[in-house]
């Protein structure tokens, strides 16, 4: 029969695929502190918010601080983002408050 003259598939090693420093993906989750940062500091720079830029900051020193302490902790780029925006968003508070432009 023609069954005999094929040959089977070779055994796919899962170990050999993933990296042995990294958790796997569905052990990994998302800081919700970083998410926060990100989200006080982009409503920082919509609402113009000097405490929104400082609570951005804090949650994305915060968010950092425990990504450190936990390896299955993601969202690096989330908190800097955050950490960023809050301070764009701290600093141009000061500068239309210290110039008048606006009224809070």
């Amino acid at each position: 029969m023609a069954d005999e003259n094929i040959t089977p598939a070779p055994e796919y090693d899962d170990a050999l695929a993933t990296d042995a420093f990294a958790a796997p993906a569905s052990e990994r989750r998302q800081s919700g502190k970083a998410i926060a940062s990100l989200v006080c500091g982009v409503l920082s720079l919509v609402i113009v918010g000097i405490v929104l830029g400082l609570v951005a900051i804090g949650l994305g020193v915060a968010a950092r601080k425990d990504m450190e302490k936990d390896p299955t902790l993601d969202g690096k780029g989330l908190a800097i983002g955050g950490q960023v925006t809050g301070a764009i968003g701290a600093v141009l508070a000061v500068v239309l408050l210290a110039t008048g432009t606006t009224n809070f």
